[in-house]
């Protein structure tokens, strides 16, 4: 199975990197390739990189995926173990990333999933909230895109963007990136989705594109990377744990078996 996910939304503060530690941390529970789990921090505010391994760094990492991207260090040599109880791995983040964004380098990253692809279970990419070069390098090494957003009036001018640039980027560097779809975080549990904006995400990125899992506003979720510890671990019981895992088990995991058969197919015609 195809294993990179990259974890995409230019808007701030949709629960990006909640979904990417959760998903890492539900795969390696849930999902048949237990094995082992690498997130890579496209991010340069590190958010994912503190929360994984068990500590605010107040600069740059002795080692980073900026070091691996400027090809100062091999992929491998830049790995960390994380406090996670999951078997999860970090290619952490730097503020020195930033510097990224001024290049026309779109291609670095695959070359660094290439090279890793074999080691892991499963990939997941964790970017900056704009498309800038650092999402375009995800977007290019993914086989899979997943969108974390809350349904309202901001989100949905933000996803037309965002699914003008994926168009862009399978026309020019990966004709095979598939969206699975988007997830609807940071939600009042007390409201429906507005109907209205709901079609409208659905004649963006098509009818089946949001998943019928909704994660809810929840202080479990908000707690737990201040404890250093995936929602499972924190309080397993929890309604955030619940939702991620339904997320997993009931939909996300058939998807993915869909799309790996769709992606084999587009392969099988292409060569």
């Amino acid at each position: 199975m195809s294993n990179v996910i990259a974890v995409v939304n230019q808007k701030g503060g949709t629960g990006k990197t909640t979904t990417a530690l959760n998903l890492a941390a539900g795969l390696i529970r849930y999902s048949d390739i237990t094995s082992s789990c690498l997130i890579i921090d496209m991010d340069p505010n590190g958010c994912a990189s503190s929360t994984m391994l068990g500590k605010v760094e107040t600069g740059a990492p002795q080692r980073s995926i900026f070091d691996v991207l400027r090809r100062a260090i091999t992929p491998h040599d830049g790995i960390m173990s994380t406090v996670f109880s999951e078997n999860i791995d970090i290619l952490p983040s730097s503020p020195h990333l930033a510097s990224m964004a001024k290049t026309q380098l779109f291609d670095r990253l695959k070359k660094v999933t290439e090279a890793l692809a074999s080691s892991y279970g499963w990939i997941i990419i964790d970017t900056p909230p704009n498309l800038g070069v650092l999402t375009t390098n995800a977007m290019v090494s993914a086989d899979y895109l997943l969108i974390p957003s809350p349904i309202n009036g901001l989100s949905v001018g933000t996803l037309r963007q965002l699914a003008a640039h994926i168009d862009m980027v399978r026309n020019n560097q990966n004709e095979l990136l598939q969206v699975l779809g988007v997830l609807v975080t940071m939600k009042d549990a007390r409201t429906k989705l507005n109907d209205k904006l709901v079609k409208e995400v659905k004649e963006i990125f098509g009818k089946d594109s949001i998943f019928k899992t909704h994660i809810t506003t929840n202080t479990k979720l908000e707690e737990a990377p201040g404890e250093f510890q995936s929602i499972f671990s924190y309080d397993s019981s929890c309604v955030g744990a619940t939702l991620y895992r339904d997320f997993l088990k009931k939909e996300l995991l058939k998807k993915l078996k869909a799309m790996e058969k769709r992606r084999a197919e587009l392969i099988e015609a292409k060569y």
